[in-house]
């Protein structure tokens, strides 16, 4: 509203000194031609000046009013994150363990090779890793079909330190779903006599982690082709480790509840 008052004003203003200049030059049609000149420059550089100066004014107060939109809207975005920091600092997620999973033997094919994937996790960091396999077993793999591996040659290791949260639904058994999107994986292991992969040298991924409270622990990884070409022909773009709970545990509790569980001091 303000704007359009001061275009009709600006307006108004350079119509004025428009009859000014006319009616000075019809009352003075006979004097001095320089006096005539000087005026209707002097007065027709007083509106272009009052012109360009209510535009300035217009941008001005329009530039003004972008900035105060956007301050506006970056203090309800940290407003928010608050809240959201507030919320996650009331939960206590973090766990560590061992899941028990079972992969094909080389003989007759079935789930008895017992591999353990050891994991920690918190708010911020994970890892998940297989240090050895007892026996030779079958991997089924995602671009080289069945690969026998060669017992106590496999070797994965899976880490990152820059997760967040990506959501909590409470219930009896939380479950709480973190994501990263950098991490380092090392694959080895031996088919045929030949080594495939390397534990000093990682390939990237990106992962996604599900944790339900007292139950369940799963890390899933995402396996770019041209980035991570071995864990992507083993694993494929995405593959999640998990299986039986065996040792450790897995907490998504409310500080609160936390606290009522901890056992009390006589």
């Amino acid at each position: 509203m303000v704007f359009i008052k001061i275009e009709i004003f600006v307006y108004n203003a350079v119509i004025y000194i428009n009859k000014l200049i006319m009616n000075y030059t019809m009352t003075n049609s006979q004097p001095n031609k320089q006096n005539r000149r000087d005026f209707i420059k002097y007065v027709g550089g007083a509106a272009v000046g009052l012109g360009i100066g209510g535009l300035g004014f217009i941008n001005s107060n329009n530039s003004l009013s972008a900035e105060k939109e956007a301050n506006s809207k970056l203090q309800n975005d940290i407003n928010s994150l608050n809240d959201q920091l507030g919320d996650l600092q009331r939960w206590a997620i973090f766990g560590g363990g061992s899941n028990i999973k079972k992969m094909p033997n080389t003989v007759d094919k079935q789930p008895t090779v017992r591999m353990d994937e050891t994991f920690y996790f918190d708010q911020k960091n994970a890892i998940c890793r297989v240090d050895n396999n007892p026996e030779a077993f079958i991997m089924p793999t995602y671009l080289m079909g069945e690969v026998p591996i060669e017992e106590n040659t496999f070797f994965m290791l899976m880490s990152t330190s820059s997760l967040h949260v990506k959501s909590i639904e409470e219930s009896e058994n939380s479950t709480c779903i973190l994501e990263s999107d950098t991490g380092d994986c090392f694959t080895e292991a031996s088919a045929g006599g030949n080594i495939y992969g390397s534990r000093i040298k990682p390939e990237p991924f990106k992962s996604e982690i599900v944790a339900v409270d007292g139950k369940a622990f799963s890390y899933t990884a995402f396996f770019d082709e041209n980035e991570a070409p071995v864990n992507y022909a083993i694993f494929g773009p995405k593959f999640t480790f998990t299986g039986e709970l065996s040792t450790g545990s897995v907490t998504v509790k409310k500080l609160e509840q936390l606290a009522k569980s901890l056992p009390k001091s006589s």
